[in-house]
């Protein structure tokens, strides 16, 4: 799979930056973590650097067990994130977050994630159109998570 998804938000780079290098405010925002609103999460790490994780643990199979760690910043620019999903099913994938000026006080949010699922669940890949599913996923993380970037301008 290989989805892309973005959203321009009314906020400097720099602050832009910064909420979404803190994997705490996911919380908030996530589509995939409203679907457990009791599911068991914890950090790791030092947060908003190279090896900070977000851990989570769900009877919920949508949303199951996994964890997305910080493998790389560019500050201001660029963060990259493994996904491991380890229940129902195990997949991996890489999730790049970019940022790009859009005008002085305008940042444009560019979420990458890319993967594969491997046999026999990418079976269900001929009932599913994962590539809109996470597609969704991400347009509503994003919408969610414009008034709280807002709110921590005032």
């Amino acid at each position: 799979f290989d989805v892309k998804r973005s959203e321009t938000f009314p906020a400097s780079r720099k602050m832009t930056f910064a909420f979404f290098k803190n994997l705490e405010h996911q919380e908030d925002f996530s589509a995939w973590l409203n679907y457990d609103p009791s599911a068991r999460i914890w950090y790791e790490g030092t947060p908003g650097e190279i090896g900070y994780k977000m851990c989570w643990e769900s009877t919920d199979k949508r949303l199951g067990k996994g964890q997305q760690e910080i493998v790389s910043i560019t500050e201001n620019e660029q963060i990259k994130y493994k996904i491991t999903l380890l229940e129902p099913r195990e997949v991996e994938a890489e999730l790049v977050l970019t940022t790009e000026d859009k005008g002085p006080l305008n940042t444009n949010v560019s979420w990458h994630l890319t993967g594969e699922i491997p046999y026999p669940w990418n079976l269900s890949l001929l009932f599913t159109d994962i590539e809109e599913e996470i597609g969704l996923g991400f347009e509503k993380g994003l919408k969610k998570a414009r008034p709280m970037i807002v709110q921590t301008l005032n």
